[in-house]
């Protein structure tokens, strides 16, 4: 029987997660980056890394002479150039890269800019490739004229594995470039960034697969899925698929989305609507601030050194110390700018109430506080634009965390349900559209019964929920500020 695999390729981590036919996992790890910043990557070293995975999983998982479905995930936004070799003539930037912010604001209002939201369904932000693409043709259009192709990491990846240039709907409509009415690339987002057609990946299903592929391990057909971008994957494996029901995952960034049966952009540009399939539109909003906050708070502030998950433990349990509400400290945690819904990749972050009583560790838990604060402004637009939302599904590296999830909890008010296998949601979401390719699965909500495992659910304390929706308010307040 075959084998499936999900390969994640995320900001700070390349994950693979490998589950039989059944759903039961059978491997699962990850490589973190050492070259490169949060805003550009070296897209060979994650290549190396990938392939690494690979090895290392079949070595574990023992030599079989069966099938393996791989199929890809990716961060949303990347963007580099390549020659005709696949030879990177730039470094990856990712969704964080904020080098085209000036002329984000200069045309942010322009009539063909607004067109573009309304017909691509996403956000003019330096986040996108259509903002990067935009400003390199006026910064240097000399090197985007040599170009042979602007990809992200993902058709990197792809095109190592198969030889072809491909991409799937998910991450072309991230682009800001991609008409999913028309299923191709947008003829202004072109006209504006001086890109050829030609220059672009073909775009594909999420579903579509090669049999032929460059990847040759003795005892095992390997058979690439061409998959998605991370936020739509972990819908799907989060098995958020049914309506009234969000997905919500923090990691290094965060989002929360919701899943629509036509394409409804947000008329005041606050939301993104990402084409999935045919009758499936992810839709919902993302933020820069989530566990990087945490992250950067304890190098840079505390000057603490030590892995992550050290540093993290530390973190939570001092502000796990504090009070809910921080005695009155409120954070706004926009210290990598911000995306949805303010959409400014210049905005800042602040404290405010501050007194003498309040210690490192009320900073701390007021950073936490005010990451959940955002999600709460993100739900209630959600609702405002699509509709209810009845059940919300978490997942990503703050799940490891159950007081985060608590806090989290409170906040919004809403039960959340975590799922009690400690596998990447994005991965998950990959392998569930290998099954689907491959006629295990025949519609996205039968993964819920496949996939042998349950969920542990938090429930808003009602004491901690008064305090939240009194900081709320002042926190909305300093949104404005």
């Amino acid at each position: 029987m075959p084998l499936f695999a999900g390969l994640d390729l995320g900001t700070t981590h390349t994950k693979l997660v490998v589950l039989d036919e059944k759903g039961y996992l059978l491997h699962q790890a990850k490589s973190s980056y050492t070259k490169g910043t949060t805003t550009e990557l070296d897209p060979q070293e994650i290549r190396d890394l990938a392939e690494n995975l690979l090895l290392d999983a079949f070595s574990v998982i023992g030599k079989r002479d069966t099938a393996l479905y791989l199929s890809l995930s990716a961060a949303m936004h990347s963007l580099m150039l390549v020659d005709e070799t696949a030879t990177p003539l730039t470094p990856l930037s990712t969704w964080a890269d904020t080098s085209s912010l000036l002329l984000v604001n200069q045309y942010k209002q322009d009539p063909r800019v607004r067109k573009l939201i309304s017909e691509t369904g996403t956000p003019f932000h330096p986040m996108t490739p259509l903002a990067k693409l935009w400003q390199l043709r006026l910064s240097n259009p000399a090197l985007l004229n040599t170009a042979f192709k602007c990809v992200g990491i993902k058709e990197f990846i792809w095109h190592y594995f198969t030889g072809h240039w491909e991409t799937d709907c998910t991450t072309a409509a991230a682009t800001g470039m991609y008409d999913p009415l028309k299923a191709d690339w947008h003829l202004l987002a072109l006209e504006l960034t001086g890109v050829k057609k030609e220059q672009l990946p073909d775009v594909q299903s999420v579903e579509w697969m090669r049999k032929e592929n460059r990847f040759k391990i003795e005892g095992l057909q390997l058979l690439p899925v061409l998959g998605g971008s991370d936020g739509c994957l972990a819908q799907i494996g989060s098995k958020a698929m049914r309506p009234g029901t969000a997905s919500l995952t923090i990691g290094t960034s965060g989002a929360i989305r919701v899943v629509q049966s036509a394409f409804k952009a947000d008329p005041d540009s606050g939301l993104f609507s990402y084409q999935l399939d045919a009758t499936h539109f992810v839709c919902g909003g993302p933020t820069n601030n989530g566990g990087i906050v945490l992250q950067w708070w304890e190098e840079e502030i505390m000057g603490k050194s030590a892995p992550l998950g050290m540093l993290l433990d530390s973190f939570e349990q001092e502000a796990a110390s504090v009070v809910p509400g921080c005695e009155g400290l409120v954070c706004l945690p926009y210290f990598g700018g911000e995306r949805a819904p303010v959409w400014d990749a210049g905005a800042s972050g602040m404290f405010a109430g501050v007194r003498f009583q309040h210690r490192q560790a009320h900073f701390k838990r007021a950073l936490v506080e005010g990451i959940c604060f955002i999600f709460r402004q993100l739900l209630e637009r959600i609702e405002k634009v699509h509709g209810p939302v009845h059940r919300i599904v978490a997942s990503g590296g703050f799940t490891r965390s159950r007081w985060w999830v608590q806090v989290m909890s409170d906040v919004l008010e809403r039960t959340i349900d975590v799922g009690e296998e400690d596998a990447d949601a994005s991965a998950l979401g990959a392998i569930a559209i290998a099954m689907k390719a491959t006629g295990f699965l025949t519609k996205w909500t039968e993964l819920e019964t496949h996939l042998p495992f349950g969920y542990n659910s938090f429930y808003p304390n009602d004491t901690n929920r008064t305090i939240y929706r009194n900081q709320y308010q002042e926190f909305l307040r300093l949104c404005q500020f």
